[in-house]
């Protein structure tokens, strides 16, 4: 697909796009009912990624494992932002989070910038459809293969039932539907988008998801600066209103304990699991060469620099906004979306979630001193309504509050579909192609592919539908699967003396290292002593493999030596051409 064509493509969805939007805006301007203008964005949204993920149906496996090597830079950043965005969702304080603001975004910002510039480009180089396939041609030991299968396995399920949680959670605020159909539906959106396309739905419904998103907290910014107001951000606006607002939001942020002390270590982790996170590198696959791959990562970190930005303006503003409407109002006066949203859990009010005036009333006055009129300790609000809440804050419309819904639930769903491809890939194609039907025809091997991927999203929606589930704890998980295990081992394929034995020595004690960790670590359970083991099963993989490797002759004809051979004087491609791609 040549670049006129793919620009043309974005141009017309963006187009239409904008057209949809500006009917919701006119749709509230003439009077329409709030609820069904604030559904029509969400609904937009879905019905397009769905309609695109539909659109990329492929039978080439070019194609379905790497949307065809055809994807612009540019656009390969808006994916990778998508994804980041949808993993610090979960992420946004205030949260229960043993760290500090600056330590989370320091945390994302490390580790986006090692997956963007390292080991996404040096998968592309070597020409693999992913993390999987590089390991297994790199060291072809079934021992290894098998453990790097399962690893990479439960990362992306870990990653596809988060995005899944968070999906669902939109969709029914957004519907008003019930769990079981909630659920439902986002696995259905989840299956059009990724089902019949692969990577290539993948990435251009990631791609449209990424802009949507930063469209949709850029939006109501606009209309704040078109109204003379001073965005509260330092050096770009108002530095003192920004300030109060961070000090607000510390003060509503709950920790296990003081913040910052185990900054350090959960940095680390979160620095080494993502640099290697295989939903997050897979953008990089689907350029058309490294040296693009490096393009679409630094444009990947500006979108995500300029998207933290506009969501730190958009926080303070509903942070400001919120304190000075809510100070001395009296609770009979209190709006009736503020109790709608404190029934969600996403507004605090007197220490509790009461739905209705009359239990907010109860709340209140069995707080100490309160006389009738609320306080700013009496109000709390989580990261979800700050990032949100902005336009029904400042009576923007609900086409606002619809588009940032939109948002939302699109950069979830992708997140989602990047996760459960990821599994299907290493399952359907890494382990069934690769260790057993090696001569299998391109519609087979598609056809297990995406029965695997039909199977995850099967089973994730069975979890979803009878069990709770933490997006942030799992999101936790596949972050620390990754450092303990993906990132070794992806070093030490960089190192010419390693062998598969070597590796999977490694492997083993990087996990038995951090199984250890956490259970004489002897400090309390939670986010710091996790980060910590992480830390350490991820430097005792790479120290162990690297000092197994001294323990026989070096082979200079070795697949090591010959892989970094070629790693360091070929253009790329280093595995030579897939069959079929």
């Amino acid at each position: 697909m040549g670049r006129a064509v793919i620009d043309g493509r974005v141009a017309f969805a963006t187009a239409v796009l904008l057209l949809g939007y500006g009917l919701c805006i006119l749709l509230d301007r003439i009077g329409a009912p709030e609820r069904l203008v604030a559904l029509l964005g969400p609904l937009l949204a879905v019905v397009g990624l769905a309609t695109l993920g539909f659109l990329l149906r492929s039978m080439r496996i070019s194609s379905f494992y790497a949307a065809g090597r055809a994807a612009p830079a540019g656009y390969v950043g808006l994916a990778m932002t998508a994804f980041v965005a949808a993993l610090a969702a979960p992420l946004t304080p205030p949260v229960p989070l043993d760290v500090s603001p600056q330590g989370l975004l320091l945390g994302l910002g490390a580790g986006l910038a090692l997956a963007a510039l390292g080991f996404g480009p040096l998968l592309r180089k070597t020409g693999a459809f992913s993390i999987t396939h590089l390991l297994a041609a790199r060291f072809p030991n079934m021992t290894l293969r098998i453990g790097s299968l399962l690893m990479i396995s439960l990362v992306g399920l870990c990653i596809g039932l988060a995005g899944l949680t968070m999906a669902l959670r939109g969709l029914a605020q957004a519907t008003g539907f019930g769990h079981v159909a909630s659920t439902m539906l986002a696995a259905a959106l989840v299956a059009v988008i990724v089902v019949p396309g692969g990577v290539s739905g993948l990435i251009w419904t990631a791609v449209a998801a990424g802009g949507l998103l930063i469209a949709s907290v850029a939006a109501p910014l606009v209309v704040l600066i078109a109204s003379g107001a001073t965005i509260p951000l330092p050096l770009l606006g108002d530095k003192i209103a920004f300030e109060e607002a961070m000090t607000r939001i510390g003060e509503w942020q709950p920790a296990a304990s003081p913040q910052g002390d185990h900054d350090g270590a959960i940095i680390m982790a979160m620095a080494l699991g993502l640099a290697a996170l295989a939903p997050l590198l897979t953008p990089a696959i689907a350029t058309p060469g490294v040296g693009e791959a490096r393009r679409g990562g630094l444009m990947g970190m500006g979108w995500c620099a300029l998207l933290t930005l506009m969501t730190l303006g958009v926080m303070a503003a509903s942070t400001l906004t919120l304190q000075s409407g809510l100070v001395g109002m009296r609770l009979a006066d209190l709006p009736a979306f503020l109790l709608e949203a404190s029934g969600r859990g996403v507004i605090t009010i007197c220490g509790r979630n009461p739905a209705t005036l009359a239990q907010a009333r109860e709340a209140c006055q069995a707080l100490p001193g309160f006389t009738g009129v609320l306080r700013s300790a009496d109000i709390a609000a989580s990261g979800d309504y700050l990032l949100m809440g902005l336009a029904q804050l400042r009576g923007f419309g609900p086409a606002f509050s619809g588009l940032a819904m939109a948002g939302r639930i699109s950069v979830a769903l992708v997140l989602s579909a990047a996760g459960f491809l990821t599994l299907a890939i290493a399952l359907g194609n890494d382990a069934f192609y690769r260790m057993r039907e090696g001569s299998a025809l391109t519609s087979r091997r598609l056809a297990v592919t995406r029965l695997v991927l039909l199977g995850a999203i099967a089973a994730a929606t069975a979890i979803l539908l009878a069990y709770a589930v933490n997006p942030r704890s799992l999101i936790g998980l596949a972050i620390g699967v990754s450092a303990v295990t993906v990132t070794p081992l992806l070093l030490l394929a960089l190192w010419p003396r390693a062998t598969g034995q070597d590796a999977t020595i490694g492997l083993i004690a990087g996990l038995a290292f951090a199984e250890m960790f956490l259970l004489f670590g002897g400090a309390a359970p939670g986010l710091g002593l996790s980060a910590s083991a992480a830390v350490a099963g991820s430097v005792a993989a790479t120290l162990v493999g690297f000092a197994a490797s001294f323990l026989h002759v070096p082979d200079p004809t070795s697949r090591g030596q010959t892989f970094l051979h070629g790693l360091l004087h070929r253009d790329g491609d280093v595995l030579g051409p897939d069959k079929g791609a």
